[in-house]
């Protein structure tokens, strides 16, 4: 018998079969509670991958814009005069002299400082004897380690600070010691943690462990709110023993800025409240800076930049409510 012939298509020709297809690796669910954990770390990574939240800068700075406009660190009194010479790039030094101001006696300090790529170190030598010295080093464009140290010829004024600052992508981590002591364990311990939850709203919280003595020993907590907007920002902060602290800094334009705060204090049974207002104006050849408060203190200094290089400073506080005033005028000098 012969062998029936194999089926034909309509072009006259048997198909050859296709080799089957394997199909695709599947991977394997995650198994056990290891696997669950990296599984559900990995999707909250991702999470705030697709928030592309900013970073909220650091917790102690975030009054920094309002600060930059009040007179604080700029007020003085009497005659001082300030000559700065950069012998390198990275390193120069600074002669200050004041003298004249209510209350102090004539001074003279002496500083240097010198800024790398990855490093900060400054320091402070006046007549009394006390010195200030500070150092910052940079492991990474996130991680960076601080030192600051006083040594005082007043009892109890010495001081050594240490610090580990950490910025990640969408949060800033802080912690400090303020005379540690690995002894006893005394000592000053801070730390915070800001977080950014929006594109514009970041929430934070410090801790501060105080333990003067061994068989003392007391903790304060702080928490922090921040909104910034287009041109301003607005900050609202409570500590732990009874005060609330609210600020508002607003960028009128590329050489005019304001800021307010107001302070209440509730601890023991007081209430008082303390507002401020300060601006700041730069002009082409001179800044203007002007703060008044509740309290009835009237504060403005004025530094004109009569050529390159040199300044000069004129300096006033009038306060009403205690009938005192102060004045004082001033030179800058960079060589």
């Amino acid at each position: 018998m012969a062998a029936p012939s194999p089926l034909k298509t309509p072009f006259g020709f048997n198909p050859i079969p296709a080799a089957p297809v394997s199909a695709a690796p599947v991977e394997a669910a995650p198994s056990g509670l290891l696997g669950q954990v990296k599984d559900a770390f990995a999707r909250v990574n991702q999470f705030r991958e697709d928030l592309n939240l900013p970073n909220p800068g650091t917790y102690e700075g975030v009054n920094r814009e309002v600060k930059n406009t009040f007179l604080t660190n700029h007020v003085f009194d009497g005659a001082r005069c300030d000559i700065t010479k950069v012998l390198t790039p990275n390193f120069q030094v600074t002669h200050s002299f004041a003298m004249g101001a209510a209350g102090a006696p004539s001074s003279y300090n002496f500083g240097t400082a010198f800024i790398g790529q990855q490093s900060f170190l400054s320091g402070n030598l006046d007549t009394d004897g006390n010195v200030q010295a500070r150092a910052n080093y940079a492991w990474s464009n996130t991680n960076v380690s601080k030192v600051q140290a006083q040594l005082s010829t007043t009892p109890g004024h010495s001081m050594l600070q240490v610090e580990q600052d950490y910025n990640g992508k969408e949060f800033n981590i802080n912690l400090k010691g303020v005379n540690p002591s690995p002894v006893d364990g005394t000592g000053i311990f801070i730390g915070s943690y800001l977080q950014s939850v929006t594109q514009n709203l970041s929430v934070g919280a410090e801790a501060v462990y105080q333990r003067p003595t061994p068989g003392q020993e007391e903790t304060i907590w702080s928490y922090v709110a921040k909104y910034t907007g287009k041109d301003y920002i607005a900050t609202a902060q409570y500590q732990g023993f009874g005060a609330l602290q609210a600020g508002y800094y607003l960028r009128y334009s590329e050489k005019v800025d304001f800021g307010t705060e107001i302070q209440l204090v509730t601890a023991g049974g007081r209430r008082e409240a303390v507002a401020t207002v300060g601006g700041k104006f730069e002009f082409r050849r001179s800044t203007f800076r002007g703060q008044v408060d509740t309290t009835g203190k009237v504060s403005a200094v004025l530094e004109e930049k009569i050529v390159p290089g040199f300044s000069f400073l004129v300096s006033g506080e009038m306060d009403h409510g205690k009938g005192a005033s102060r004045f004082g005028v001033g030179m800058m000098w960079e060589v």
